[in-house]
C-alpha cells in the first residue's frame, strides 16, 4: 500500500477532528457562564483549550496540503478563541512589577477547608492523610505575616453536610493580638487596620428562579452571603477589601458529582452572588481588593460577570500556568485576586498549605499608587 492512500484516509480524520473541537469552542464562548446546562462541558481542563489546537496543528503536517491548510486554519482559529481561557498566564513571560514601597501591605487570601474542623469532613482527604492539626492551622496563618487575612470556609460540617456555625473569634483575638476582625456567613477577615464599615453581601437583591436556602435551614446566611466586605482605613486613605467564595456549581447535598448535582438553582446562585458583587464594586468609589474562592476556573465563562472595574493580578505571578486547586496536585486556578487601577500589585504568589486546605493560599503585596 502506498503513503498517499493513506495520507487521503487521514485527510478527513484530522479535518474532522479539528472542526469538530470549532465547534465545541464557539459553543463554549457562547454559552459558558449563560445556560446552566453547560456546567458539565465547562469541567473541561483549562489547558485543553489551548494544547487540543496545539496537537491539531501538529497532526495536520501529516496530511497532504490542501487539507493540512484547511485543518491548520480551523486549528488556529480554536486556539484564537479559546486560548485566552486557558489559564496560560503568557504575561508572566514579560511582566516586571514595580518594587514594593516601605508602606505596602501584605494581603493574605485562602480558603481554609472548614476552618480547622479535626473531625471527618464531607469530603474526607486520602486515606492516610492524618487530620487536620489545629496548632499548625494557626501557625500556617501567623506564618504568612499579613496585614490582611481573607480567609473563607469558617465553617465546619456535620455528617449530614449541614452547616455548622463557627465561633472561634476568642482564639483568633489571642492569635492576632491587636488586629481587627470582621465576619460574614462562613467569611472571616482580620486586619492591622481599622475597620470603618463591614457588611455582607446578600444575593436576595438579585431576581432567582429559587432560592439557594434548603427548607429548615436555621443558617439561611449561609447561603446567601458569600462576600464580606471590609473598609479598612489605611493611613489616610479608606480601601474596599472583598473576600469572596463563590458558590460551587456542584450542589453540596448531592454528595457528589453527577448530572444532578450540576443544577439550575447552583448556576442562578451563583451568578446571584457575582452580579451582587459587582454592583457594589460599580458604585463603590474607594480602591478596592478582590480575592477569594471563586470556583471557577480560567474555562468557565462566568467569570465575565466581575465587575469592570477590577482588573486580574495574575501578571504579578511567577508562574505560567498557576493553579490553586487541587493544593496537593495542582490542576488549576479557581482562587482569583483583583485590584482597581488606583492599586499597584508589587508581589503575587501562591502558598502551598499542605494537608491543611485542598486549596493553595494567595499573598500579595500591594500598595496605593495613586
Amino acid at each position: 500500500m502506498t503513503a498517499a492512500p493513506r495520507a487521503r484516509r487521514r485527510i478527513p480524520l484530522v479535518l474532522c477532528a479539528a472542526t469538530a473541537w470549532l465547534v465545541f469552542v464557539v459553543l463554549h464562548r457562547v454559552l459558558s457562564g449563560r445556560v446552566w446546562w453547560w456546567q458539565v462541558p465547562e469541567l473541561v481542563p483549562p489547558l485543553a483549550l489551548a494544547a487540543v489546537p496545539v496537537v491539531l496543528l501538529a497532526a495536520a503536517l501529516t496530511a497532504a496540503r490542501r487539507a493540512r491548510r484547511a485543518a491548520a486554519a480551523v486549528a488556529l482559529v480554536s486556539l484564537t478563541l479559546g486560548g485566552g481561557a486557558s489559564g496560560l498566564n503568557l504575561a508572566s513571560l514579560w511582566h516586571r512589577a514595580v518594587p514594593a514601597p516601605p508602606d505596602a501591605i501584605t494581603v493574605f487570601s485562602w480558603n481554609t477547608w472548614y476552618w480547622d474542623q479535626p473531625v471527618s469532613r464531607s469530603m474526607p482527604p486520602p486515606t492516610g492523610t492524618p487530620p487536620p492539626d489545629v496548632a499548625a492551622f494557626y501557625r500556617y496563618l501567623r506564618a504568612q505575616d499579613a496585614d490582611v487575612l481573607l480567609l473563607q470556609e469558617y465553617v465546619h460540617f456535620g455528617a449530614d453536610s449541614r452547616p455548622i456555625r463557627v465561633n472561634d473569634l476568642d482564639r483568633l483575638r489571642r492569635e492576632f493580638p491587636g488586629f481587627h476582625i470582621a465576619t460574614a456567613s462562613e467569611l472571616v477577615t482580620l486586619s492591622r487596620f481599622p475597620i470603618v464599615l463591614q457588611r455582607g453581601l446578600d444575593l436576595r437583591p438579585e431576581s432567582m428562579r429559587e432560592t439557594p436556602v434548603p427548607p429548615g435551614s436555621d443558617w439561611p446566611g449561609f447561603y446567601t452571603v458569600k462576600t464580606l466586605r471590609t473598609d479598612l482605613r489605611v493611613g489616610s486613605r479608606t480601601v474596599s477589601f472583598y473576600n469572596s467564595h463563590i458558590n460551587s456549581p456542584v450542589d453540596p447535598s448531592a454528595g457528589g458529582l453527577d448530572l444532578l448535582s450540576l443544577n439550575r438553582t447552583q448556576h442562578e446562585a451563583r451568578k446571584a452572588n457575582l452580579r451582587a458583587l459587582a454592583a457594589d464594586i460599580q458604585a463603590n468609589p474607594l480602591p478596592a481588593v478582590l480575592a477569594g474562592d471563586f470556583n471557577a476556573s480560567p474555562a468557565m465563562g462566568i467569570l465575565r460577570l466581575v465587575s469592570e472595574r477590577m482588573a486580574d493580578a495574575a501578571p504579578a505571578l511567577r508562574s505560567l500556568y498557576p493553579a490553586t486547586w487541587d493544593d496537593r496536585w495542582p490542576w488549576w486556578r479557581i482562587d482569583w485576586a483583583y485590584t482597581t487601577p488606583e492599586i499597584a500589585v508589587h508581589e503575587y504568589r501562591l502558598v502551598r498549605s499542605g494537608d491543611l486546605s485542598d486549596h493553595s493560599g494567595q499573598q500579595l503585596v500591594l500598595s496605593l499608587s495613586r
